[in-house]
């Protein structure tokens, strides 16, 4: 790989360093807030949530004290609606998902909604002011589903169409199967650190010769000099992906060599749409999509990053495989969800010590070099919809 490639491919994100402020300052968090969370195509959800008509999920998005209550109605619709009874405001669906029988109601007074939003039943209805239920439904945000990710918009009038915001993610990913990709594990995992650090600790390769030593180890491509490298970097709108190959050849440990011994018996699942062997998109702000290949299979993982206040974020972490068809297929998807959470707890640690670094103020910028050009990106993004600290 060229050296210092990616600045001359994007030159207009120059090479100097990036302001540390934004990660640390309450009065930038207030303004991501308000311009960036409340103005953009925010991932809450997949459709296999909520695959039959009454399934709802609960999504907290505490940046913006919002409570977004997701249901498929039974004409089969995907809604999103503030999680708010339109009587007295009262928080309405309290679990985090369940399934309701045609309604929902609101545990303090009784009022009651379909599984489209309308207000069927008020009880004591005629003790109202010139009231109409037909006037008093669900709030609605706006909501759309791309490739089975449910995103939700919480501007009345988005500016872009779900589609037209995703861009080239869209172009690159149509057609991908996530669908036959089911979701086996989640964690949630409270954070020490601005959401902005622990994004920018995924959206480079340059630290994991070091940081992961132990367990990545001789996974992927290097340079002479034993440096990871990109394979491939797209910018796309808001969002970026970043593409790295594994090494041809890797030293073969007994678990690895029992875990791939039926690899000529186990049906290929791979993806045409991948650009190189791990491919991490970056949607914009805080949603990501890694593809890798494992065994003659691929892999989903997504990541969501929840800010809950300047220096604290709740990451999220989804993954997705086909359901195996043997028993080793199923070792090799847990021996990969092993290793992907020990690398995950070293990058946590990693990114709790640079928020503390960064809360000292001893440095008041970031020097990024060529293949942490993805942050770099990411960061001119947040910029661009933020602007200055204090600014208009």
């Amino acid at each position: 790989m060229r050296e210092k490639q990616w600045a001359e491919k994007y030159p207009g994100l120059g090479t100097e360093p990036v302001p540390t402020e934004p990660f640390i300052s309450e009065e930038h968090f207030r303004l991501e807030r308000d311009r960036i969370f409340r103005r953009t195509w925010i991932n809450v959800g997949r459709v296999e949530e909520i695959p039959n008509a009454g399934d709802f999920f609960v999504r907290e998005i505490a940046i913006c004290s919002v409570s977004i209550l997701v249901i498929r109605g039974s004409d089969g619709i995907v809604r999103g609606f503030h999680n708010v009874c339109s009587h007295r405001s009262n928080k309405l669906i309290l679990d985090e998902r369940g399934t309701c029988r045609g309604s929902v109601h609101c545990n303090f007074h009784n009022w009651m909604y379909n599984d489209k939003g309308a207000l069927i039943h008020v009880p004591d209805e005629e003790n109202f002011f010139n009231f109409d239920k037909r006037e008093h439904g669900l709030t609605p945000v706006n909501t759309d589903v791309w490739a089975g990710f449910i995103f939700v918009h919480l501007d009345p009038d988005p500016a872009e169409t779900l589609r037209d915001y995703l861009g080239g993610v869209a172009d690159q990913l149509d057609g991908c199967p996530f669908h036959e990709m089911k979701l086996m594990w989640t964690y949630k995992i409270e954070v020490n650190a601005n959401w902005k650090v622990i994004q920018d600790g995924q959206n480079e390769l340059y630290h994991l010769p070091f940081l992961h030593r132990q367990i990545v180890r001789d996974a992927f491509m290097r340079n002479d000099k034993g440096n990871c490298r990109y394979q491939a970097v797209n910018l796309y709108n808001y969002h970026s992906v970043y593409s790295i190959a594994y090494q041809p050849s890797q030293a073969l440990t007994p678990l690895r060599i029992a875990l791939s011994a039926d690899a000529l018996q186990t049906p290929i699942f791979r993806i045409p749409q991948m650009i190189g062997k791990l491919d991490h998109y970056m949607v914009f702000p805080n949603f990501v999509i890694d593809l890798a290949e494992i065994t003659r299979s691929t892999a989903c993982l997504s990541y969501n990053f929840w800010p809950l206040a300047v220096d604290r974020t709740i990451w999220e972490i989804r993954m997705h495989f086909r359901e195996p068809v043997s028993i080793r297929e199923r070792l090799r998807q847990k021996y990969f969800r092993r290793l992907t959470l020990d690398t995950l707890q070293e990058d946590v640690a990693a990114q709790e010590n640079v928020y503390e670094g960064l809360t000292s103020r001893t440095k008041t910028n970031m020097i990024l070099q060529d293949n942490e050009v993805a942050i770099r990106f990411f960061h001119k993004i947040v910029g661009n919809y933020v602007g200055s600290i204090g600014g208009a």
